[in-house]
């Protein structure tokens, strides 16, 4: 007999819900737990729908919380260290009829949040205030249930009673926090308390959920509670499934029927898969008829996955890389068969930018079902263009699903850049324009990928606040901060690296604007002049990430020739970043200019193609001095092979390389000149 492998929906657990009512909350009381902050008090327990969570479904927690004293000081066990009782009394001012307790936790972040507690009612004649942990509390009234909470600060957690409940009262027993599962447990801290109301009165009511995801077991049947949450004041009765679609066959009902669901319970009604003979996606429909008086029935999507029938090949992708720049360097690939049966992988070839700067050493040949295995690659700096590798390992295999199975390398190469020998600006500044251009080893790193080295205060460059602390840099017609880069001499430029202000405010520099002047045409005396690089009408526009740690690439859309480049920068990130505040001044972390590999010639152009009578290919193409170019060949524009003949470009303005043995037979032949 085959084991079931169970994946329940337990009562207690957070549950998406329709849009509930919520009982008000007129008093709460702890006299044996001391508030820890007057700022915080224990009314933030009880601000209600609207203040303290969102009136709209799944009604998440958007108010206050309210913590204690830490008696016993950090690290610390509050329920240890405190003397009093850890009760909390809530008050519904008038003996109310309950179903369930909806709770919000404290903090994600620390231990403080409630953990386990109990649960306590009495009438308006029984208790109250008065007779906190007294223990003929609510003597009529003796049901007495337990509960866990997540350590969740968002979501409404529901905890159903089982039954209903009619009290005035309700006395929560804290017992734990999360002391022992994070760093924090020193006080205690609670998001919220609310009642939810039945969503119909007299009848059932079943949340209707659409869809359903299921974690398959691939060799033994897996039985699924379906979450059919009942949010009526009475009994939902569900009286039949049935399941259709092309998986249907594999379903069955476990639960038997009919079976009933309490007010504000979820289930349990319980189906199974069988797997036998099943692979790949899994698909069916259940229809759930109920005794809902609204929705009868309803329908939900099931779906899943298993390992296909026949041989899967597996490989995580991206697969960051940490690249030695100097010498060779060997990396190991994980590859694993999901499938049902044995995978033979038949090639591993690389594509991309720097495909040639990879080889492959080994790979495994086979692997059984369920097997596992690494290729191993080797990198070549000196093969290597610098700057992001830009290579996708492509593994051929029988997989029955995917013939080639694609890897993305991550990593790169630093890259040079043009030094900037001045920067001016148009704006009185708090921190110093100069900052701007600190450059390689003193603003930004010298490795990959260059990230920020002067980060906050006085190592970046911000504006003063015109319009004062509070108000926005760009109110009552303010004119956008100018800023023109004297590259010191006329270079090729393909792209601009940004570095963010301040990741606590948004003061960051967001769009901007570029335009470029010749050693000719520009430079500090014309900052703001319309008739700035007049000859370059080539004029971008990027928006800047408000990272003040990482580089912000922004290639361009062609290449420019320029000494001055002149930036505008026309917003900053002031109410778009939540609720950080800032953005009355406006400010960067660095600017720089990569230089383009080889120099990235401006005139790099094929000007003539000639097939020889010796069946030879040539290729004229202009160049520059000193600058070495390579030849790559194509059958379908998409793999590319290197030919081993290269150029040193010459100052005779144009060069010839040739490829001495095209394809034969081929229809089409592709050419492209690589400048390195």
């Amino acid at each position: 007999m085959k084991a079931h492998l169970i994946s329940s929906v337990l009562a207690g657990s957070i549950a998406v819900t329709p849009a509930l009512t919520f009982h008000p909350i007129i008093d709460i009381a702890s006299p044996g737990m001391i508030d820890g902050s007057a700022s915080f008090p224990i009314s933030n327990c009880i601000e209600g729908a609207g203040f303290g969570f969102e009136v709209a479904p799944p009604h998440n927690r958007i108010g206050g919380v309210w913590y204690t004293s830490a008696p016993g000081g950090f690290p610390s066990n509050y329920l240890l260290a405190n003397e009093g009782d850890e009760f909390l009394i809530l008050d519904l001012g008038a003996d109310t009829t309950l179903y369930e307790l909806s709770y919000w936790g404290y903090s994600d972040g620390n231990g403080n949040g409630m953990r386990e507690f109990e649960v306590r009612f009495a009438t308006d004649a029984e208790g109250g205030t008065a007779v906190l942990g007294d223990e003929s509390y609510g003597s009529s009234i003796t049901l007495n249930p337990g509960f866990t909470a997540l350590n969740g600060a968002t979501p409404r957690q529901s905890f159903p009673f089982g039954e209903a409940v009619t009290a005035r009262y309700v006395e929560i027993k804290v017992l734990s926090n999360y002391f022992d599962f994070i760093v924090g447990g020193d006080r205690l801290g609670i998001g919220e308390f609310s009642f939810a109301q039945p969503s119909a009165m007299g009848a059932p009511d079943i949340d209707p959920i659409s869809s359903l995801a299921l974690n398959l077991a691939p060799d033994t049947p897996t039985a699924i509670d379906l979450p059919l949450l009942n949010t009526g004041d009475t009994d939902l009765t569900v009286s039949g499934i049935t399941f259709a679609g092309q998986d249907a066959a594999a379903f069955s009902v476990v639960t038997p029927l009919p079976a009933n669901i309490g007010p504000f319970l979820s289930g349990p009604v319980q189906i199974q898969f069988d797997p036998s003979g099943l692979g790949g996606p899994i698909s069916a429909t259940a229809t759930i008829t109920t005794n809902d008086p609204d929705e009868g029935s309803i329908q939900i999507e099931l779906s899943g996955t298993l390992p296909v029938l026949g041989p899967d090949l597996f490989a995580d992708s991206p697969l960051s890389l940490v690249l030695d720049t100097v010498t060779a360097q060997d990396y190991s690939i994980p590859v694993s068969n999901i499938g049902g049966s044995a995978l033979t992988i038949s090639a591993v070839n690389f594509t991309g930018t720097n495909a040639a700067a990879f080889s492959v050493l080994s790979y495994p040949f086979s692997l059984a079902s369920d097997g596992t295995g690494e290729i191993v690659v080797r990198f070549d700096p000196e093969k290597a263009l610098p700057g992001a590798i830009d290579t996708i390992v492509q593994i051929a295999s029988d997989d029955v699903v995917t013939a080639v199975t694609e890897v993305v390398l991550d990593g790169g190469t630093p890259l040079s850049f043009h030094p900037i020998s001045g920067v001016l600006t148009n704006t009185v500044n708090f921190y110093s324009e100069l900052n701007l251009i600190s450059g390689i080893g003193a603003g930004f790193e010298s490795s990959w990928p260059h990230l920020s080295i002067g980060r906050s205060g006085a190592a970046t460059w911000v504006t003063d606040a015109p319009n004062g602390g509070t108000a926005d840099y760009f109110d009552n017609g303010q004119t956008p901060p100018v800023i023109i880069f004297d590259l010191g001499a006329n270079v090729t430029l393909g792209e601009i690296n940004t570095w963010g202000y301040d990741n606590t405010n948004t003061n960051g520099g967001k769009n901007f604007t570029l335009r470029f002047a010749t050693d000719q045409e520009g430079g500090a005396a014309v900052l703001g002049d319309e008739n700035f690089g007049a000859s370059i009408s080539y004029a971008p526009s990027f928006e800047a990430a408000s990272s003040a740690t990482m580089r912000d690439d922004h290639p361009f859309d062609q290449l420019v020739s320029a000494r001055y480049v002149e930036m505008t920068i026309t917003d900053n990130w002031r109410g778009l970043i939540g609720a950080i505040p800032g953005g009355d001044r406006v400010g960067l972390g660095e600017v720089a200019f990569p230089v383009l590999p080889g120099g990235a010639d401006l005139f790099l152009k094929i000007v003539a193609t000639e097939k020889l009578s010796t069946g030879a290919f040539t290729i004229t193409f202009h160049t520059s001095p000193g600058i070495t170019y390579e030849l790559e060949r194509s059958l379908n524009a998409k793999d590319w092979d290197l030919l081993p003949n290269t150029v040193i470009g010459s100052a005779e303005d144009t060069s010839v390389i040739t490829d001495p043995n095209p394809p034969a037979n081929a229809n089409v032949v592709l050419y492209r000149i690589i400048q390195r």
